[in-house]
């Protein structure tokens, strides 16, 4: 925990970031979550299914699909079947969109994070080679120091800001849509959290295979940019006694 901390100090200042990624998202995930519970009035619409009991405007808030299917309801009354189909759709469209215009705001400004990060990390990856003592480029070659520089930081850069988005995002929207399909049905809700043990199982099975070759793919890169160096630094030489 320490190393991510120090990590994310390359971040700074991260406040310039986050505050404005915690608002986006946080709408973000709201209008996402709507865009859900929208598909009970626009299903009911379609199929003109209109019972008597979403007559009367539910009292409590958390009867989100109930408070849609009533003005769905008065909005067939007052305006036909046509008019409360427009409404929704409206409404959905309106929701989709603002959904997707916070996300966009939010991918933007984490993107903007992980540009200032990178050119943080490699700057100092950079001080820190060039203050090396000599016995240090004896012993590594040229292209694991290239491949450090270049794409090792990269991928340092994005495990801290991609932690952000799994810290943050991912849970808030994992509950806001959990919090969403218990209000529509609890009983299929809990029936689905039941694969969930195994959909864990599966993925942290992959992850371990794909951090190994991820492993191995750094490891040939370097090599393949030691490779590179030593035969574009020769070529010159090679070419002149061919």
């Amino acid at each position: 925990m320490k190393t991510y901390f120090r990590l994310l100090s390359f971040a700074k200042p991260i406040e310039k970031f986050a505050i404005p990624y915690v608002i986006a998202t946080i709408l973000s995930v709201i209008f996402n979550t709507l865009n859900l519970a929208l598909l009970a009035p626009l299903l009911n619409t379609l199929f003109n299914n209109s019972n008597h009991h979403i007559a009367v405007k539910p009292e409590s808030w958390l009867s989100v699909i109930d408070t849609f299917n009533y003005y769905a309801y008065r909005a067939t009354i007052d305006y036909g079947v046509n008019g409360a189909l427009k409404f929704v759709c409206i409404t959905i469209v309106v929701s989709v969109f603002l959904s997707n215009l916070f996300r966009y705001l939010s991918q933007r400004i984490m993107e903007n994070l992980r540009i200032h990060t990178l050119l943080n990390l490699r700057k100092a990856v950079f001080n820190n080679v060039m203050d090396l003592h000599l016995g240090y480029f004896s012993n590594e070659r040229k292209g694991d120091i290239i491949s450090k520089i270049a794409s090792d930081v990269q991928v340092v850069q994005f495990s801290v800001t991609g932690t952000l988005q799994v810290v943050f995002k991912e849970p808030f929207q994992l509950i806001a849509y959990v919090v969403m399909l218990f209000l529509i049905s609890y009983k299929l809700t809990l029936f689905s959290l039941l694969v969930i043990p195994i959909s864990a199982f599966i993925i942290s099975r992959i992850v371990k295979s794909l951090k190994q070759q991820a492993t191995e793919s750094q490891q040939s890169y370097g090599t393949m940019i030691s490779y590179l160096d030593e035969a574009l630094s020769g070529i010159k030489i090679i070419k002149a006694f061919n």
